[in-house]
């Protein structure tokens, strides 16, 4: 069985209410994914992180933008896939090589391939599309 999140919303730097509806929906899914809590709050963290970069560098804080997210979780993995219509992305993607020390940004990245082993992006009619995937342990152990 499949289970699905759904979630679409509009950019504002200063309104988090898309927070608690992520939170809540994302938890959900990873759990139902069989995720233990850490990993689904790592799962949480890094999609948050990925948000907070469409809304800071995509849509460069301009409020009133669309962001979608959708999230999947099938048999061997949980996939979740955000879209928005901002500046398309920097390649190649970062790889989440640790940031110095001393750094004030840079982390972000280090947060979401933490949490997710596949990470793709692709620009599609003017839309920025990037794709996290997560191997499940049960798809794991039986490979």
């Amino acid at each position: 069985m499949t289970a699905i999140l759904r979630i679409d919303f509009e950019s504002d730097p200063e309104d988090l209410t898309w927070y608690a509806l992520l939170e809540k929906e994302l938890m959900t899914l990873a759990r139902t994914a069989g995720l233990e809590d850490m990993a689904a709050m790592a799962v949480l963290c890094a999609v948050v992180e990925a948000v907070n970069n469409i809304i800071e560098h995509a849509y460069e804080g301009e409020k009133g933008k669309p962001i979608k997210i959708a999230g999947t979780h099938e048999e061997t993995s949980l996939k979740i896939e955000l879209r928005d219509r901002g500046k398309p992305m920097p390649l190649p993607l970062p790889t989440g090589t640790p940031a110095d020390v001393m750094a004030t940004s840079g982390r972000g990245w280090q947060i979401i391939r933490a949490a997710f082993t596949q990470v793709s992006y692709e620009r599609v009619n003017d839309e920025n599309l990037l794709t996290l995937t997560r191997p499940l342990a049960d798809a794991l152990s039986d490979a």
